[in-house]
């Protein structure tokens, strides 16, 4: 088990799709199949056991990990929110919510895409039932259990707070996180595996896979538009060039990319706020706070997929119903772990809450794992660390050409 996690994630996914096409390529259909003793049922198929491998547990442990991480987190701060953070904080809020306006932009533009199966093909119901009023939506997102979780972590945090638990907590958040990792480096590999086998043997085959490929338009679309809006208002602020920027975050968006981890970027993220001008070890605070509460990426990542999925199941998503899921995938993103992929499990808790069945939201998440470990979760971790530098230097930046507190009872930073 050592052996495996020190081989890269991107290759053990590979490695699992390549298995999966093999088998089927020689009809071995069975994978797929209820595992049967006679005429009586014993367990679910390989492949479907593959899958729960990832999606069983990981829902749990991210739940656990938010309380965890939302508690330490207010346990250790001193001082407030401090001047500084509220400027930095400010373009992380800013940055996020025009990724979500661009990414609602790319899903209209791009509203003819048929990328998901129909839900009757694999007996996942339809949408036709399924319709919310604006208000009861609102209202199931104030109340769905990741936002239960986040609550809990504030009472979580304050009870800490109290007991003086604070370092003893944050000590165990950062080993949770780091065994979270491992998890995830032998379990997504078996949740690719199973997910494609069950798509190859239900009806679509392949054309279910393909059909995915084809989210990466708008996917690309709204992230660029994002990027290049950063880049152009960092430029803007920071008073250097444009080539100046993206030399200083190059470095950084490549680490992103290879490991899909946030958590992995934080060197490299302290090195691109360093070259673009601002103190890495000023900047550690903040961009360490960007990196658990990933942003932009994640915000149109679940956006976009949330909108097709709900598309695919006959919901035929309105401005409002793309405006409540944006709203959702803003906070939801907050509570997205740093690591590979862990923020698709988060898609199904937006797709029942907007009226999709619990089979094919799951049936979804399990279709989507198998492009995201791939390429979209690799997109999503550029977008979130580059947001994280850029959102520091630009708020340290504005900090010092007007340094105050937000009151006279804040205490000094």
């Amino acid at each position: 088990m050592r052996s495996i996690h020190e081989i890269p994630l991107l290759l053990l996914v590979v490695v699992a799709a390549l298995a999966a096409f093999g088998f089927w390529s020689m009809g071995a259909s069975e994978l797929a199949a209820p595992i049967m003793l006679g005429d009586v049922f014993v367990l679910k198929s390989v492949a479907g056991l593959a899958k729960d491998a990832l999606f069983v547990p990981l829902k749990p442990l991210m739940y656990a990990l938010i309380i965890l991480s939302i508690g330490s987190s207010i346990a250790i701060s001193t001082g407030g929110l401090g001047a500084k953070f509220v400027r930095v904080l400010s373009f992380f809020v800013a940055f996020s919510l025009i990724g979500m306006a661009l990414g609602i932009a790319a899903y209209f533009l791009f509203s003819g895409l048929d990328i998901l199966p129909d839900p009757e093909t694999i007996g996942a119901g339809s949408g036709d039932l399924s319709q919310s009023p604006f208000a009861q939506k609102i209202y199931g997102v104030l109340t769905s259990p990741l936002m239960i979780c986040i609550y809990t972590g504030l009472i979580f945090g304050r009870a800490l707070t109290v007991l003086g638990l604070g370092r003893e907590a944050d000590a165990i958040s950062d080993l949770f996180i780091r065994g979270f990792r491992k998890f995830l480096q032998y379990t997504i590999p078996l949740a690719v595996f199973g997910s494609i086998t069950l798509a190859l043997n239900r009806p679509g085959g392949v054309d279910t896979l393909t059909n995915l490929v084809p989210l990466l338009a708008p996917y690309l679309m709204a992230m660029l538009l994002v990027w290049v809006i950063m880049i152009a208002v960092t430029a803007k602020i920071q008073g250097h060039g444009v080539g100046f920027i993206l030399r200083a975050v190059l470095p950084q968006a490549l680490v992103a990319f290879s490991t899909s981890s946030s958590m992995a970027t934080l060197t490299a993220t302290k090195r691109a706020c360093d070259d673009m001008g601002a103190s890495g070890d000023e900047s550690t605070p903040f961009f360490n706070i960007g990196a658990t509460i990933n942003m932009v990426g994640t915000v149109i990542g679940l956006l976009l997929m949330s909108l097709y999925a709900m598309k695919a199941f006959g919901l035929a998503p309105t401005m409002g119903d793309a405006l409540v899921v944006g709203f959702q995938s803003l906070v939801f993103a907050t509570a997205a772990a740093g690591t590979p992929s862990a923020s698709v499990v988060l898609l199904q808790d937006i797709l029942v809450s907007q009226g999709v069945s619990a089979e094919y939201a799951t049936y979804v998440t399990g279709l989507i794992i198998t492009i995201d470990t791939l390429i979209l979760d690799r997109l999503r971790t550029v977008m979130n660390t580059q947001s994280d530098s850029m959102s520091t230097v630009n708020g340290l930046k504005l900090y010092y050409r007007k340094p105050r507190v937000l009151g006279d009872n804040e205490i000094a930073e």
